[in-house]
C-alpha cells in the first residue's frame, strides 16, 4: 500500500506538471504514454507470438504512433490525419502479412490496428483537449474517472449487494457503480461554477448543467472502460498490463478508464460548450 500510495502521488504531480505546462510538453508526455501503452496492449493481445523483442507488425505500429502525433501537433488536431495514418497502419500491415505469409498471423494484424485506436489515438484526445480554448481546464475532465473509481469503491463496501458484471469483476456492483455516477456528476458541476467563474462566462448555470451532462456519461461510460481492459486480461490470463507504475501496474492498468472516456469528453464538450 505504501509502495502504491507514494507511486499515485508521483503520478499526479507528473500529470499536474504535464497539463499546466501544455503545448509540446504535454503532446510529448502524451506521445510517450501512448508508445507504452500501445506496447502494453500488444504485448497483452499477443502480437508478438511469443518472439524476443520487437517484431515488424508491432514496430509498424509504433511508427504509427509517432507519424500520429507528429501530424497532430503540427496541424492542430486535423482528423484527416488520424484517418490517413490509421489507413497507412492498416495497409503496412497487411502487406506485411501477404509477403510474409504464413508467419503472422490475421489476428495479429486486427490486433495491432486495434491496439493503436485503443490506446494511443484515444490518449491523444486528452492534448486535443488541451489545445482547445480554455484548455487548460478542459484537459482534466477525463480524470474524473478516477474520481468516479473512489466514490464507486465507497459506495459498493458500503451499500453494494447486486454483482455488476461477475465474469469480469466479482468485486464490482451495481450500488457501486450508481455511487461512481453520482459523485462524477457532483464533481462536475462543482468543476462547471469553478470553469464559468474562471473563464468570465455570461451563463453560469448552463455551464454547469453542461459539465454535469459531461460526467454523468463520462462517469458510466468510465466503467465501461475499466471492464474493457479486465477482459481484455482475463481473455488472455494476465495479472497487469505492465509493471511502470510500482503498486499500480502498467499504463494501461492506470488509465484504462481515462482513455475510454476521453474522445466522448471532448466531443460533448465540442457540442455543449461552444468550444
Amino acid at each position: 500500500m505504501k509502495t502504491r500510495v507514494v507511486s499515485g502521488a508521483v503520478l499526479v504531480v507528473l500529470l499536474v506538471a504535464t497539463l499546466l505546462s501544455g503545448g509540446y510538453v504535454t503532446a510529448g508526455v502524451l506521445l510517450l504514454v501512448s508508445l507504452v501503452g500501445y506496447h502494453e496492449l500488444v504485448s497483452a493481445l499477443g502480437v508478438n507470438n511469443g518472439e524476443k523483442g520487437f517484431n515488424i507488425i508491432e514496430i509498424l505500429g509504433l511508427i504509427a504512433v509517432a507519424v500520429y502525433y507528429g501530424l497532430t501537433i503540427a496541424f492542430g488536431g486535423d482528423m484527416k490525419y488520424l484517418v490517413m495514418t490509421l489507413m497507412f497502419l492498416f495497409f503496412a500491415e497487411a502487406i506485411v502479412f501477404v509477403f510474409s505469409f504464413p508467419k503472422y498471423h490475421s489476428k495479429q494484424l486486427i490486433a495491432a490496428v486495434f491496439s493503436f485506436i485503443y490506446a494511443p489515438v484515444m490518449l491523444s484526445f486528452i492534448y486535443l483537449l488541451r489545445i482547445m480554448p480554455n484548455g487548460q481546464f478542459l484537459a482534466w475532465l477525463p480524470f474524473i474517472a478516477w474520481i468516479c473509481d473512489t466514490f464507486a469503491y465507497f459506495a459498493g463496501r458500503a451499500f453494494g449487494k447486486h454483482k455488476l458484471c461477475p465474469k469480469l469483476s466479482p468485486k464490482k456492483t451495481v450500488e457501486g457503480a450508481i455511487g461512481g455516477i453520482v459523485g462524477s456528476v457532483v464533481a462536475g458541476a462543482v468543476f462547471g461554477y469553478v470553469y464559468a467563474v474562471n473563464t468570465g462566462s455570461a451563463a453560469v448555470s448552463q455551464d454547469i448543467i453542461a459539465f454535469m451532462l459531461i460526467t454523468l456519461v463520462a462517469g458510466a461510460l468510465s466503467q465501461i472502460g475499466d471492464l474493457i481492459a479486465s477482459g481484455i486480461k482475463r481473455d488472455h490470463d494476465i495479472k497487469d498490463y505492465g509493471h511502470l507504475i510500482p503498486g499500480h501496474g502498467g499504463i494501461m492498468d492506470r488509465f484504462d478508464s481515462v482513455i475510454f472516456i476521453t474522445p466522448v469528453i471532448f466531443f460533448m464538450a465540442m457540442m455543449l460548450l461552444n468550444v
